[in-house]
């Protein structure tokens, strides 16, 4: 599964940002997301917020921003992860979905 979320995070980066230069496949799963070559702000940050909520159909800030999550493209597939986990062990016990 973590290669399919990487995979749909790099598409989702490339076309969010509007990055021309490069392809998905020339992102690095370890390539830095925040201080890095693709020069990240906190626009930019919003905006990824609102495309990966969208594609994943999660909801991935709550509360304090946890820039440990955003060290990478693996750190931040590895968060979307386990909120799509948690959100479908909730579904499975019948709770109501809590963000």
């Amino acid at each position: 599964m973590r290669d399919t979320t990487v995979r749909t995070l790099k598409e989702l980066i490339i076309r969010a940002l509007r990055i021309e230069d490069q392809t998905p496949d020339q992102l690095a799963d370890d390539q830095p997301l925040l201080d890095g070559d693709l020069g990240i702000d906190s626009i930019d940050i919003l905006q990824l917020i609102l495309e990966i909520e969208k594609a994943f159909g999660i909801k991935l800030v709550s509360g304090e921003f946890a820039r440990d999550n955003w060290k990478n493209l693996t750190t931040l597939a590895a968060a979307i992860e386990a909120r799509l986990e948690a959100q479908a062990g909730q579904a499975a016990a019948g709770s109501p979905t809590r963000q």
